[in-house]
């Protein structure tokens, strides 16, 4: 049997396939094949020369003679050299089973070189194990395996290949061919054919109409490579023609694919290189990181999208276990904001070259926003792992973003006189938090803002809903009933912003501490600290008139003891309260000291009732418990020195909050008509009904320690639930069918603590869930008295497990005259398709406030969003489209998938 080649043994492989057609037994007669040329190939291949070539004359290796005449060379003979040992072949083992669990046929021939032939009909599996874990898995119809080197006759059994010897074996398949290959430390890889020729000692193989597929691992779907003919070079080289490659999860019709006359893959343990050729090197270290390389190649490429052709590159090479190189993400937007936009984020650690350690990412984010100007920012998050086992290990982040801005910012509402923004405006945050040893964490943050609207008009939703941009370090200690804290905090250049720095401040606090045979009970808290209260030096101003600039330092101890016992049913709580406060100075210049505290009562009377008889099949409803529990709370309090006459250093709301409410609060009575506006406008009065400090007071909230005063109050409430039990039999669960909360504030001094009404704070909060997937909810909570204020809202849920989704809603507050309905689905048209859909109208002020509309196609690769929203504030219409290919969601999820689209009235980049 001649083993010139590859091209050779593909010839005698289409004869046998032939015999095999005509019957086994003329198979077994079939005498080996001359070599045949291969029709099919088209152009110069790498494998076009592995036939062995012709042997040249003897003479040819001879040095050439001198002509006559001239005297012979002296004849320099080398020395002996260094020996260089052969490899051996490896250690394989070979086991055959069936392939579909009916008897199979095997017939062997002895042909003229000793070679040993083996014809499996009926469906075979052949698994071949080598010593160092690789392992090669052969399911085919039928095969023909050629073993040499190896004196056996019958192979049924399983046959072993020692490395000591020069053993050699090969396989022709037909028929379904499924070829698994797996190395020791490799990604291991599939190859689907109707004809397979293999060559198992050197690792060679050709496949027609074949289909090679592996999982990188950091992809969730396998990388295909399809082709006419599909060949394995070596261990380390595939090559594909009239190919294409995808990571579709649909295989049959991918959606996003790349077409090529010519594909190869090259894996390799290789020093690891960027997109510029640059080597990666460890980010701790230094070092150049060396690692698995799968480079993907493709010649006289087209990328398809559902089947259309949209480019066309010459040359295209990737790593297909970093397909997308240093890009992450790329969308685009329109609206009146910010014009034309287009946001781009990148890898910085690929664009760099460098290797990250593990929990670290680095984006750079490179923005155009056509009426505002080209933006340039990068984002840092890391998380480290912990010194010792059982502490939390350490997170954080940097975010930079600036711009070059030429456009003017679009609020909404009246604001009076706002600053003109700097040319170049941005930010910088960088938060990080850690537990340091058991029980000790710190938190710091470190923000810095360029001018007044730049978060609010760039980043709103964070404006909204996150973390106030304060600088500050804040070092927390917890032990069993005890704590303790250091704070320091500065303003760095927020001057519209009012803050109180601490500079620094200490608290602690002891909590339930018994006493006596668990007859007292004590808890205590305290803090101490130097405060500079800054309040805006802009607009909007400061309305409070405890809100002034003062530098103080504060002392103030607060301390509750209780004697809880029981009465019957009844549970009974006495306790007394004392706050001891010491100020440097008042506003009125002069230092202070200030004593509140009194006495008081909790009680609370739990009862239950079961009723078995109740059932409904309508409201889905087998058994009701009723549970309610009465509570009470009297507190009767005192002070020497009222809130009016202290600084307000612990602060009410956070940044955004007190913003827009000093922003609105003068422009009330043009908003609100009649003596409402007027009142609303007067907020910052201590004695006005609509002043927060004084809401607080009348609350009986005890955490701001510039916020207390005479109080007499009793309150009570109710809180009543309906339990049933819901589920398929045998797989009950108790479910509460309904919930209602109510309570009121009795004040004995009203014209004191409550405006002359005795009772305030009529409140409510209900839920029925009608099923599993539907409630009604509803709150509120009133004032009884004119001028008082009245909120409450009730709406509709009803969510399914497709995703579907609907809420109606109607929320109504006065004495602001709104009177909102707000309505949003999400629903699910088709596998592939889902609606969202929201809207909000204001019949108080008879505008529409915000209206929005997307609609996503998920297919098998590619995600696509078309939206399109309008919010009336600004006057600010936007259109948003988005494409994702489903490999980015895979790599880098979050950053495009499941946040805002860029273009929206919130700003971009998913804010």
């Amino acid at each position: 049997m001649v083993r010139g080649g590859v091209r050779t043994c593909v010839a005698r492989a289409a004869a046998v396939a032939l015999a095999i057609a005509a019957g086994g037994a003329a198979l077994a007669q079939t005498p080996p094949s001359a070599p045949v040329s291969n029709a099919s190939t088209r152009y110069p291949l790498p494998t076009d020369d592995l036939s062995a070539p012709a042997v040249p004359p003897r003479v040819s290796y001879q040095p050439t003679r001198q002509p006559p005449g001239v005297p012979e060379q002296p004849d320099f003979t080398l020395p002996d050299g260094a020996v260089i040992p052969v490899p051996q072949g490896k250690s394989r083992q070979y086991r055959f089973t069936r392939r579909y669990g009916t008897p199979n046929a095997l017939s062997s021939t002895l042909l003229e070189d000793g070679t040993r032939r083996f014809v499996f009909t009926g469906g075979v599996i052949v698994n071949a194990t080598g010593e160092n874990g690789e392992e090669i898995e052969f399911a085919t119809d039928d095969a023909v395996i050629w073993v040499r080197g190896l004196a056996i006759d019958n192979i049924a059994n399983g046959f072993n290949t020692p490395a000591e010897t020069k053993t050699e074996v090969e396989a022709y398949l037909a028929g379904n061919v499924v070829v698994r290959t797996k190395s020791k430390d490799g990604v291991p890889q599939t190859l689907r054919a109707a004809q397979v020729y293999y060559d198992v000692n050197r690792e060679r193989a050709i496949a027609l109409g074949a289909n090679l597929e592996f999982l990188p691992r950091n992809l969730s779907d396998p990388i295909r490579i399809r082709g006419g003919e599909v060949r394995r070079l070596d261990a380390e080289n595939w090559e594909a023609l009239d190919a294409s490659f995808d990571a579709s999860k649909l295989p049959s019709d991918p959606g996003l694919r790349i077409d090529s006359r010519r594909v190869t893959l090259s894996e390799r343990q290789v020093q690891l290189r960027n997109a510029f050729g640059i080597p990666y090197r460890d980010l701790l270290t230094g070092e150049t990181v060396q690692g698995d390389e799968k480079l993907l190649t493709a010649y006289g490429a087209v990328p398809k999208l559902g089947g259309v052709p949209v480019w066309y590159f010459p040359r295209v090479r990737t790593d297909a276990t970093d397909p997308l190189g240093p890009f992450v993400g790329l969308s685009f937007g329109q609206n009146r904001i910010f014009g034309y936009q287009v946001y781009t984020t990148w890898d910085m650690f690929d664009l760099l070259a460098l290797r990250p350690p593990p929990g670290h990412k680095w984006r750079l984010n490179a923005d155009f926003l056509s009426n505002r100007g080209p933006a340039l920012g990068t984002d840092y998050l890391y998380t480290v792992a912990p010194p010792d086992v059982g502490l939390a290990g350490a997170a954080g982040f940097l975010k930079l973003y600036g711009i070059k801005d030429h456009g003017t910012d679009i609020l909404g509402g009246n604001r009076g006189v706002e600053p003109v923004h700097p040319e170049f405006r941005g930010r910088a945050t960088w938060r990080h938090q850690q537990e340091i040893i058991e029980g000790l964490y710190f938190q710091g943050q470190l923000a810095y803002l360029s001018d007044k609207n730049f978060l609010e008009q760039f980043y709103k939703q964070e404006f909204d809903l996150g973390p106030n941009h304060e600088t500050f370090a804040y070092l927390t200690w917890n032990q069993r009933n005890f704590w303790a804290a250091g704070l320091a905090e500065v303003r760095l250049d927020r001057a519209w912003v009012a803050e109180t720095q601490w500079l620094p401040r200490l608290d602690g606090a002891a909590t339930g501490l018994t006493f006596l045979d668990d007859w007292l009970v004590y808890s205590a808290r305290g803090n101490a600290g130097y405060a500079r209260a800054r309040p805006s030096d802009v607009n909007p101003w400061p309305i409070l008139s405890t809100d002034q600039k003062i530098d103080v330092g504060r002392v103030d101890l607060m301390q509750e003891l209780s004697v809880p016992f029981g009465l019957g049913p009844v549970k009974l709580a006495p306790y007394g309260m004392l706050d001891l406060a010491g100020y440097t100075e008042d506003l009125s210049g002069d230092a202070a000291g200030r004593i509140w505290g009194g006495a008081g009562t909790r009680a609370s009377l739990p009862l239950s009732r079961l009723y078995e008889g109740v059932s409904s099949d309508l409201f889905n409803v087998r058994g009701l418990y009723h549970k309610v529990v009465f509570g009470a709370n009297y507190a009767y309090m005192r002070t020497n020195t009222p809130f009016s006459e202290l600084p307000l250093l612990d602060r009410l709301n956070d940044d955004a909050t007190d913003q827009a409410w000093r922003n609105i609060t003068p422009f009330q009575p043009s908003l609100v008509a009649g003596p409402d506006g007027l009142l609303l406008a007067g907020a910052g009065d201590p004695g006005n009904i609509y002043n927060p400090q004084r809401y607080l007071v009348r609350r009986m909230v005890t955490n701001r320690g510039d916020t207390l005063d005479n109080v007499n109050v009793l309150k009570l409430d109710v809180r009543q639930r309906l339990q049933t039990k819901r589920g398929y039999p045998g797989q009950e669960h108790t479910v509460d069918v309904l919930t209602l909360g109510t309570s009121v504030s009795y004040f004995p001094e009203a014209s004191r603590d409550n405006f002359g009404n005795p009772f305030a704070f009529l409140e409510y909060d209900a839920t029925w869930n009608v099923g599993d997937r539907v409630a009604l909810v509803s709150s509120g909570w009133f004032e009884p008295y004119e001028n008082g204020s009245r909120y409450y809202t009730i709406g509709s849920y009803l969510n399914r497990p497709d995703r579907t989704n609907f809420y109606v809603g109607y929320r109504q507050i006065d004495p602001l005259n709104s009177r909102a309905v707000t309505g949003s689905v999400g629903y699910q048209l088709s596998r592939r398709y889902f609606l969202n859909a929201s809207v909000s109208y204001d019949f108080g002020i008879n505008q529409a406030m915000s209206n929005s509309l997307t609609l996503t196609r998920t297919g098998t690769d590619l995600t696509v969003s078309l939206g399109f929203n309008y919010n009336s504030l600004v006057n600010n219409f936007g259109v948003q489209f988005l494409v994702t290919p489903n490999l980015i969601a895979a790599l880098t999820p979050g950053r495009f998938t499941g946040t805002q689209l860029a273009g929206s009235p919130n700003g971009g980049r998913g804010r």
